[in-house]
């Protein structure tokens, strides 16, 4: 029987299924080791010391990458350039990737593994059990504190596509310390920002074009290492028709081992596109007996060659005996180490072999695939069993076969892996006798495609109206979604409430789903006891009825609560649960990971741990675009270009902004829409553009669409709302005493309806209407206040998001200790925390290349400003973007980012928002 190891591996014979799906898998021992363990250098490779050289000469290197086709010695090369990093005592570790790595748990995981043995206190980063957050921020934290030089190898990089995975490696490297690289064996060019990293001497590349043999390397690899008996100019002419790649070469040093007149062949040998290689394979594949022959193309169609499964495709009983010979005579076998033999063809053999059986025996692969999905289910794999059975074509034992393990693997949260395995079904008329199957399809696609892609979908179940085996229940549920994903809330608690009532417990899935989806609708009708106890009955579920999906969901649901209550510290490990839920399964795929993510980050960012909020976002937005929640949308987009704004890079912060923006257009989505717009407005506004603010907050003045929000409790729109847009503006324009009267009334509402979030913030924007109408001792109080609060629960970005008037507001209370310890807190613990906001005692951001040092509280410049830097921070002020000034001063964008950063250091500001203000109260702006 399969371990469980073994059964989270399935699903990887085709498409590897996307991070999100899966999102703590764990590796089986030996596949593990099969991944870590450095490839074996083969007894006629040519040291190519010029190539390797070009590394060890370049140690500020971040990234060296060798990108060429299969076949031009890419892994052969890094196994030279680690041999001579090891020789110069820098310690290495070696990882083979593959399209299972897609999935961001296995990929930590191997990662993490990888690294262990070279990075101190790695291995206890983060738990076994710990989600993919927790194992991303440990592996970066120990990676970028370790004080070390060490080369990471990453081979067969192409495999990794998905965004997620892409993105934490990004992550990986702008955070490897001194000394450090990662040495990348791809075919293609991977999603790294390699631009950045060329333009600052940070990425060393091996082409085509390098790794080619030359004449020379020929000459001396095919007469001094293969010893073939070949003139001069016979190398000369299949060095030609070759164009120097090394796989070609090898093929044909192969074959030529056994010509009588290698000249005859070699005049006849092209190199010009891939039938060279389908010829040199068969050359070598009609040498083989008949047995060998028909072993090696009956086995090809498997990817892990165990003996009992080639046993039971050959019919035979001896596959141990010949696997064995296979690999000794290098018929490239290539061995998989573990507890058990297995191996694994080499996959341009493997690909030739399945290409020859497909052309030669066209009527035997289907009936391989299937007694491979018997020999499969027999092992209890059963997605893998499913794989073969649709390789094998149509057949009566197929659907029978899906409708069984559907539910199942959807309540697992696998629905990108569904999908596939259902779309092409679809399309053919299969399913119109299955309706269960249409229904997992349905869910499939709108969990992961979102409204649009399902909406056909949605309208064909309700058109034929099936009924029996819960179907009608999962219609019902299905448009519940598809309304949430809408934002059509109202109508979504009204159907939830009815599913709760009259979806019986035995459509476990529906039923988790409804009573979920009615806590976050509760919620967001400001009901936060009500939606409490509905997540606990989704968490009291006994194990066998509970689905990690909901779990997750159940659990990001108490968290949002506490979120809006104000309760930071309890939220963030509610969240930290909710991200890890479901890792006890056997996949560990929850597709709520993604839904407590956002919120995760959302916690994490009010705390103003800004890094750790940037990686989770980077893993996760991708995954929610794709499905479009209005509430996760906003919140993401919105924190990671709140991060860009107080990094100083403005272009980033409204780029996502424009992303955002988009989003709604596509979608429909009207409060996407005119939340991006409020979020420029407020950057706007602590910018001091009070003119550009107002055109945005008149954009987005929808008054329907406004009525609506503020009668409810949308996450993403908890704080940030139209009344709040209009009244900072306000503040921070002419009228700070018009919106006094209207911001108390808002203050008292927020605070009777236990929104004590919303309240913090329209406290600090009071202080501040109070203190521009030249009040200040009422400021004062209520500020202070407010930072009684905030010190409780760590509330940090808060008050950074306000600008720099209610930071010289805090610099003069900070003067003024008598008005402080007003709350639960003594006035030492919130003097300290005000100091954490100042960033003098814990700076959100540590140094890093491109960022500004942490706030502090002077505001004279260590050192004066020159004449270029007065410049052209006058015209950041008048609004231009960093390739605006760029343009206008005729330098690189990089030097305007330089003399930001000079100009922030030198006045003790973070951002080119705060360096203006301070320049402004300075005299060194008008």
């Amino acid at each position: 029987m399969a371990s469980e190891a073994d059964r989270a591996l399935d699903g990887t014979l085709g498409e590897p299924l996307p991070a999100g799906d899966r999102m703590a898998v764990r590796l089986q021992p030996a596949a593990l080791g099969a991944k870590l363990a450095v490839p074996l250098s083969t007894g006629d490779a040519i040291e190519r010391a010029a190539l390797s050289q070009r590394v060890l000469a370049a140690p500020s290197a971040r990234i060296v990458l060798l990108r060429a086709p299969a076949g031009f010695g890419k892994t052969t090369l890094m196994l030279e350039v680690r041999h001579r990093l090891e020789a110069s005592a820098i310690p290495t570790a070696w990882l083979t990737l593959d399209p299972a790595d897609n999935d961001v748990g296995r990929f930590l995981y191997a990662i993490r593994a990888a690294l262990t043995p070279l990075i101190s206190g790695l291995s206890n980063a983060a738990r076994d059990t710990a989600g993919p957050d927790e194992v991303a921020l440990g592996l970066i934290d120990a990676m970028a504190a370790h004080r070390t030089p060490f080369a990471l190898f990453l081979d067969d990089f192409e495999t990794v596509q998905g965004a997620a995975v892409l993105g934490l490696v990004r992550e990986l490297i702008s955070h490897l310390p001194a000394g450090a690289r990662i040495v990348i064996g791809s075919r293609n060019v991977p999603e790294l920002g390699l631009g950045r990293l060329r333009a600052h001497g940070r990425l060393v590349e091996f082409e085509p074009a390098h790794l080619r043999f030359t004449v020379e390397e020929a000459d001396f690899y095919l007469r001094d290492r293969r010893k073939l008996a070949l003139s001069h100019d016979d190398v000369v002419r299949l060095h030609r028709s070759t164009e120097g790649w090394v796989a070609a070469l090898w093929l044909a040093s192969v074959s030529l081992e056994h010509r009588q007149d290698p000249r005859q062949f070699i005049a006849g040998f092209s190199g010009a596109n891939t039938a060279i290689v389908e010829y040199l394979l068969e050359d070598v594949f009609s040498r083989q007996s008949d047995k060998i022959r028909s072993f090696l193309l009956r086995t090809s169609i498997v990817a892990d060659l165990t003996p009992a499964l080639c046993d039971r495709l050959c019919e035979a009983t001896d596959s141990l005996d010949v696997l064995s010979r296979l690999e000794r005579e290098q018929l490239f076998l290539i061995p998989i180490h573990g507890d058990s033999p297995r191996w694994r063809y080499h996959s341009m053999f493997g690909e030739f072999l399945r290409t020859q059986l497909k052309q030669h025996h066209p009527d035997e692969a289907p009936a391989l695939h299937r007694a491979a999905a018997k020999w499969y289910l027999e092992q209890d794999r059963p997605v893998v069993a499913i794989e073969h059975r649709l390789a094998a074509g149509e057949s009566d034992e197929l659907l029978p076969l899906l409708a069984r393990h559907a539910e199942t693997l959807l309540n697992q949260g696998r629905v990108r892996l569904l999908a596939r395995w259902l779309d092409p079904l679809l399309e053919r008329g299969r399913l119109e006798n299955w309706p269960m199957l249409q229904v997992v399809h349905a869910w499939a696609v709108l969990l992961g495609r979102g409204p649009r892609a399902a909406a056909p979908l949605l309208e064909r179940l309700d058109r034929e109206d099936r009924s029996g085996r819960g179907i009608d229940a999962h219609r019902r549920a299905l448009r519940l979604l598809f309304l949430v994903l809408l934002d059509r809330t109202d109508e979504a608690r009204n159907l939830a409430a009815t599913l709760v009532r009259e979806v019986p417990g035995r459509v476990s899935f529906v039923r988790g789903f409804a009573e979920v989806t009615l806590a976050n609708l509760t919620m967001i009708s400001g009901e936060y006891q009500e939606a409490l106890k509905l997540a606990d009955v989704v968490r009291s579920r006994k194990p066998n009825n509970a689905s990690g999906m909901m779990l997750a969901l159940s659990e990001a649901a108490e968290g949002a609560v506490d979120l809006t209550q104000g309760r930071l510290r309890k939220a963030t490990a509610h969240l930290r649960l909710a991200v890890r839920a479901g890792t006890d399964d056997v996949s560990g795929a929850t597709n709520g990971n993604a839904l407590a993510g956002v919120l995760l980050a959302e916690a994490l960012y009010e705390a103003n741990q800004l890094l750790q909020a940037e990686r989770l976002l980077t893993v996760y937005i991708p995954l929610i675009r794709a499905v479009g929640i209005p509430d996760q949308l906003i919140t993401a987009h919105t924190i990671m270009a709140r991060i860009a704004w107080r990094r100083g890079d403005q272009d980033l912060a409204q780029q996502l902004l424009a992303e955002l923006e988009l989003s709604g257009h596509r979608e429909t989505l009207r409060r996407v829409v005119a939340s991006a717009r409020l979020e420029r407005a407020r950057m706007l506004t602590v910018e001091g553009r009070i003119d550009l603010a107002q055109r945005e907050i008149d954009r987005c003045a929808d008054v329907t669409l406004w009525d609506r929000i503020n009668r409810l409790s949308l996450r993403a729109n908890e704080v940030e709302t139209y009344n709040l847009g209009a009244a900072r503006c306000a503040v921070h324009g002419a009228h700070p005493s018009s919106v006094i009267n209207s911001l108390r009334s808002e203050l008292g509402a927020a605070e009777k309806t236990q929104r004590a979030r919303r309240a913090l913030t329209l406290r600090l924007v009071l202080a501040q209407a109070h203190y521009r109408a030249s009040q200040p001792n009422k400021a004062m109080r209520i500020l202070s206040k407010a930072l009684c609060f905030a010190a409780i629960e760590g509330y940090q970005a808060a008050f950074q998001d306000e600008g720099a008037l209610l930071l010289d507001m805090l610099r003069e209370l900070r003067q003024r200790p008598d008005l402080l310890g007003i709350g639960a807190l003594p006035s030492a613990d919130v003097l300290f925390f005000l100091d954490r906001i100042f960033g003098e005692t814990s700076p959100a951001l540590p140094d890093r290349p491109g960022e500004a040092p942490p706030v502090k509280a002077s505001v004279s410049p260590a050192a004066p400003l020159t004449r270029k830097e007065l410049n052209l921070l006058a015209l950041a002020a008048d609004g231009l973007s960093n390739n605006e000034l760029a343009e206008r001063l005729f330098v690189a964008e990089t030097t305007v980012r330089t003399h930001l950063r000079n100009i922030n250091a030198k006045l003790a500001t973070r951002s080119r928002v705060e360096a203006i203000a301070v320049a402004r109260k300075s005299g060194l702006l008008r």
